[in-house]
């Protein structure tokens, strides 16, 4: 199984709307188009993609779906969270702590909660991880990069991510295969946004 976990495109807020107010900017649209055009090329089985609810994410799968023939559906579970994830997440004590002695900030264990929901559309996604199959899921940057930390176990790892970039992992033989965090062949750098 190979699991591409994608960031939507650059995005801007609209003042006049209510809601779910974040669409793609002129940027986010041709870095979308890019990740695209290099999905097309070098992904060429994509059975599957999986998308947030949130605009800037539909509006970014439905760009891929022109370079990319999969079936679409969306999973209300990759919604991004509304707090600064950054902040939420374990600390450890001392950075060569082995063991699981590590606090959690602030103390209302958002982190946890999050986390729960990530867990429940990752369990969905990797139901059969033997079979071959690729999927592609667009979401957001806390949503992505959390998945990561569950597959490697690792809670207290901040892991970055551009706009319209990949957290790319295959399956097989019983072993996570992290081919690229925060990936982006697709995009020069003058292209690169957060």
């Amino acid at each position: 199984m190979r699991l591409i976990l994608v960031r939507h495109g650059q995005a801007e807020h609209r003042i006049d709307e209510q809601g779910d107010n974040l669409y793609l900017t002129e940027l986010g649209k041709r870095q979308v188009e890019l990740l695209g055009q290099w999905l097309q090329e070098n992904e060429p089985g994509i059975s599957q993609i999986v998308c947030s609810p949130l605009r800037r994410a539909r509006e970014t799968t439905s760009i891929l779906s022109r370079f990319v023939g999969a079936p679409v559906s969306v999973d209300d579970d990759l919604r991004e969270t509304d707090r600064d994830l950054l902040m939420e997440l374990p600390r450890l004590v001392h950075p060569s702590d082995t063991g699981p002695h590590y606090y959690v900030l602030p103390h209302d264990n958002y982190y946890q909660r999050f986390a729960e929901q990530t867990r429940r559309v990752l369990n969905r996604l990797i139901e059969n991880p033997s079979s071959i199959r690729t999927v592609v899921v667009v979401c957001h940057g806390g949503t992505a990069s959390t998945m990561v930390r569950m597959l490697l176990q690792c809670h207290h790892l901040h892991i970055w991510m551009h706009n319209a970039a990949m957290h790319y992992l295959t399956w097989q033989d019983g072993l996570w295969d992290l081919r690229g965090i925060n990936y982006v062949p697709h995009l020069p750098a003058d292209m690169l946004t957060s």
